[in-house]
């Protein structure tokens, strides 16, 4: 058998190795870096996009504006117009669901109060609260909401069969029949009295003498 000559491999230094397995690696590496860098500010646009889009409070929309307005003067917005904000002005749809799950609270504890002056007490502690924990505008739409929430309960006829207070206890005709009864109540008990009068017995006048 023949044997075959050896042929060294040529010595390369250690150095001259790394760099080479070096070289490998940043062609491989390199492309995926770049695709992840071009995925990641794709990403950050989209999130600016959306962002920007939830931020829009509907200032170039006049009808969006309109709507605001009615809200801030303290009247509920219909579902419809609910939607059409949320649309277009999505920015403010936070601040308005706030606002009204407060009024939808202020509203429950008119509800279930058991008398008329147990509304106006829960109405005046909500003014406080109202001007203990808000300023400015907040405050301003707050107590307008408080107070177009409390006048609307006043139409109701629930509000108008509580009694006055506790104390009140009568049906309602009763207490109607009553309060119209009061202006008149001085004459009519002076008058009970003078019946009495001339009803009850005559002293004996005695003529002998």
């Amino acid at each position: 058998m023949k044997i075959q000559p050896h042929i060294p491999i040529p010595f390369q230094p250690l150095s001259s190795q790394n760099q080479l397995v070096q070289d490998e690696l940043t062609a491989v590496v390199q492309p995926i870096q770049h695709a992840r860098k071009a995925a990641l500010q794709e990403a950050q646009q989209q999130l600016s996009a959306i962002q920007a889009a939830n931020n829009d409070t509907g200032e170039d929309n006049p009808k969006a504006q309109h709507l605001m307005e009615k809200f801030k003067s303290g009247k509920k917005l219909t579902p419809e117009e609910m939607a059409y904000i949320r649309k277009y002005a999505p920015g403010m749809v936070d601040y308005i669901d706030k606002i009204m799950r407060e009024r939808e609270m202020m509203e429950l504890s008119m509800k279930l109060a058991p008398t008329k002056n147990d509304v106006q007490l829960v109405a005046l502690n909500a003014a406080k609260q109202i001007n203990k924990n808000y300023t400015g505008e907040d405050l301003e739409i707050r107590l307008k909401h408080l107070a177009d929430a409390k006048h609307e309960y006043e139409k109701t006829d629930e509000y108008r069969e509580k009694p006055l207070h506790l104390l009140d206890d009568r049906p309602h005709k009763k207490r109607l029949w009553k309060r119209q009864e009061e202006p008149m109540q001085p004459v009519v008990n002076m008058y009970k009295k003078q019946q009495r009068a001339q009803s009850s017995p005559q002293p004996k006048i005695d003529t002998e003498q």
